[in-house]
C-alpha cells in the first residue's frame, strides 16, 4: 500500500506527515492487501482567517474496493486528518463486509409449481 501525502496553503511539517502515516497504518493496515493507493491532501481552505478550515481528504484505489473518498473539516489539521482516516476505515469495513454477504449468501431455489 503506497500512501502519498501533499500538503496545500499549510507549511510542510514532518510531525503532521509522520501522523498521517501513522493513521494510514493503525486505520488502513488490515485493508493492506485490498488497497493499492492512498492518496491524503491536507490544505488551509481559507488561510489565516480561523475556523474550520483545515481540510483532509483521503482517497484510496483498490482491485475489489474501487475508489473511495472522504473528506474532513477541523480547526486542527491534525483532528481532521484522524477523523478522515477513522470515517474511512468504517467505510472500507462496511464495503468488505457486505461484498462477503453477497458472496457467501447461497442462491435461494425456486420452486416450480
Amino acid at each position: 500500500m503506497r500512501v502519498d501525502v501533499r500538503f496545500r496553503g499549510l507549511d510542510v511539517s514532518a510531525w503532521l506527515r509522520e501522523h498521517t502515516f501513522r493513521q494510514a497504518e493503525a486505520c488502513l493496515g488490515r485493508f493492506e492487501r485490498e488497497l493499492n493507493c492512498v492518496r491524503v491532501r491536507i490544505a488551509d481552505v481559507n488561510g489565516p482567517k480561523g475556523g474550520l478550515d483545515k481540510a483532509c481528504r483521503v482517497t484510496v484505489h483498490g482491485p475489489r474496493c474501487g475508489s473511495f473518498t472522504v473528506d474532513e473539516l477541523s480547526t486542527d489539521p491534525y483532528v481532521a486528518v484522524a477523523l478522515a482516516f477513522e470515517r474511512l476505515s468504517h467505510s472500507l469495513n462496511r464495503q468488505f463486509a457486505r461484498a462477503r454477504v453477497r458472496k457467501t449468501t447461497p442462491l435461494l431455489a425456486v420452486r416450480a409449481s
